[in-house]
Parts: C-alpha cells; sequence; structure tokens
C-alpha cells in the first residue's frame, strides 16, 4: 500500500482544474484592469467583429475546414509534445491559457454589453466548450504525465506510448464531435442569442 502511495508521489498528478481556474480569475480579473486603463474600443471592435461573421452566413464547409485547421493543428502540436520534455511546461501553459481565454471572453462581454453581453460570450462558448474543456484537460493530463516519465529519466516505452496513442486518438474523436458543434450548431446558437438581446 505504501509503495503505491510513494509511487503516485513519484509520478506526479497534473493540476489540470486548478490551473483552469486561476487562469479563468486572470482572463476575468485582467479585462477589468483593461476596461478601467480606457481600453473599452478593443472589446467593442472584437465583439463586433465575431456578430459580423456570424452574420455574413459562412458556409458550412469553409467554416469547417478553418475549425479544422486551426483547432486540429493544436491538438496534434499539443499530443506531439507529449513525447517530449516539453510537455509539461506545454500542459501547465496551455491549461492555464484555457482558463484565461474563457475567463476574458465573459468578463469582456459583460463589461462591455452587461447581462445581454454576458448572454453572447456564453452563446461564443457553448455547446463546444462543453467537449473542448474536458477533452482538453484529458490530453492535456496524458501529455503531462508521458512527458513528465521524461523530465524523471524513465524513457518512453512501446508499452507506454501505445496507450498514449490510443488515448490521444480517442479523445480525437470525441474533440472532433465539438468541432462539428462549433461549426454548424454554435453559429445558430449565437445569431438567435443576438437576436434576442438585441446589442447590435
Amino acid at each position: 500500500m505504501k509503495k503505491i502511495r510513494s509511487e503516485r508521489r513519484e509520478k506526479g498528478k497534473f493540476p489540470a482544474v486548478i490551473l483552469v481556474l486561476c487562469g479563468f480569475l486572470a482572463g476575468n480579473i485582467l479585462p477589468d484592469v483593461l476596461w478601467k486603463l480606457k481600453w473599452q474600443q478593443k472589446t467593442m471592435a472584437s465583439v463586433y467583429l465575431i456578430s459580423t461573421f456570424i452574420h455574413q452566413g459562412v458556409s458550412g464547409t469553409e467554416y469547417l475546414k478553418e475549425i479544422l485547421k486551426f483547432r486540429g493543428s493544436i491538438y496534434i502540436l499539443t499530443a506531439l509534445c507529449g513525447f517530449s520534455v516539453f510537455g509539461v511546461p506545454l500542459a501547465v501553459a496551455e491549461a492555464l491559457l484555457l482558463g484565461v481565454k474563457t475567463g476574458a471572453l465573459m468578463s469582456m462581454s459583460v463589461l462591455q454589453f452587461g447581462f445581454a453581453g454576458g448572454l453572447v460570450g456564453l452563446g461564443l462558448l457553448m455547446p463546444q466548450y462543453l467537449i473542448y474543456i474536458p477533452v482538453t484537460l484529458f490530453l492535456l493530463n496524458k501529455v503531462w504525465e508521458l512527458s513528465y516519465g521524461i523530465w524523471k529519466n524513465k524513457g518512453l516505452f512501446p508499452e507506454k506510448c501505445g496507450r498514449y496513442l490510443a488515448s490521444v486518438f480517442v479523445g480525437a474523436l470525441i474533440y472532433s464531435v465539438g468541432i462539428l458543434m462549433e461549426c454548424y450548431l454554435n453559429p445558430w446558437i449565437t445569431e438567435k442569442i443576438l437576436n434576442f438581446v438585441k446589442i447590435f
């Protein structure tokens, strides 16, 4: 029993939720500070561009290609970093960034437009982020575990790499559901919210 506990401690657990929550807190505080420094116009411009993009009727295929290119490349690069010492710092940085981006979007939307802006911010994140956040945290945890072994000079073993690649593949399949949601469901939801709150 003691052996198992010491092995777990030695392995090192990835503090994914703590990092995302810290990032989320920073993402909420940062726009408030920038707001006080009179940077409101940048917030307004970014939200306006998003709304314009939604109303332009981008074709599903083109939009899907863009999302696949952007999200797919990040997913693959993150997964590849698991095979190197860069996986540990990348996992920490990406978890923090995920929290910061989510918190900043919500905070900027509320600061600019109040409760209505909060609904728009939520509309820009849902429903795809219900898939993206858990899958990203799952992937980062796997990246951390594999990379942490390299940091500890344990090396890469075929069975470990096989399990890792299987996890990455399963994560990619679930992640693709989020991509389809972002492409076909999210613009419709956001458009309905924008029409409902009428802030543009």
